[in-house]
């Protein structure tokens, strides 16, 4: 069987479909809007409030450019951000990253973890499929001893890559389709 170009082309830009995705009754314009929206209003005292603090839309002068997405040294190969970065930019249109506090983590899977997520929102039928991607999570293990750290002997958190928690993306996905679930009169 020979692929075309085309073929090939369309195959290496797809998502891999996840069984986690989920879907929505709303199109990808008025999810994104709705996602935004979501974060935004978040109370103060929420604990989600420092996990998801900061939500972009793809475009927006404060997204990240596609090199500081990438896995930087020392980080594996992430491949649910290479999935993504392999998109065209007319399918991340409508895309957001949502970001926590800059010194915020959380405990996951046993550890103080902190990622960036990128909330993917693709066409389905009259609705959308939301999926998640985790860029540079990291876990914090305490505090440790450096002769030379960056301003001179001294103790300096040791935060370190880890590979992302499909539990952190669960509970975002989780999170989303409550938020973005309509209400019932």
């Amino acid at each position: 069987m020979r692929f075309t170009a085309l073929t090939a082309l369309l195959l290496a830009c797809t998502l891999p479909a996840r069984a986690g995705d989920v879907t929505l009754a709303q199109p990808p314009a008025a999810a994104q809007a709705a996602v935004l929206h979501a974060i935004a209003e978040l109370p103060p005292q929420s604990p989600q409030r420092r996990r998801y603090r900061l939500a972009v839309a793809y475009g927006a002068p404060l997204f990240p450019a596609d090199a500081d997405l990438m896995p930087q040294l020392g980080e594996a190969v992430n491949a649910g951000i290479a999935a993504w970065l392999r998109l065209p930019a007319a399918r991340r249109a409508h895309d957001i990253l949502i970001a926590p506090d800059a010194d915020y983590f959380w405990q996951q899977d046993g550890v103080e973890y902190a990622a960036q997520f990128i909330v993917h929102l693709e066409p389905r039928g009259t609705g959308s499929a939301l999926s998640v991607a985790q860029a540079h999570p990291t876990a914090r293990y305490g505090r440790k001893f450096h002769l030379l750290g960056r301003t001179g002997p001294g103790y300096y958190e040791d935060i370190r890559p880890i590979a992302p928690s499909s539990q952190a993306g669960a509970d975002l996905q989780a999170f989303l389709a409550a938020a973005l679930k309509p209400s019932t009169p």
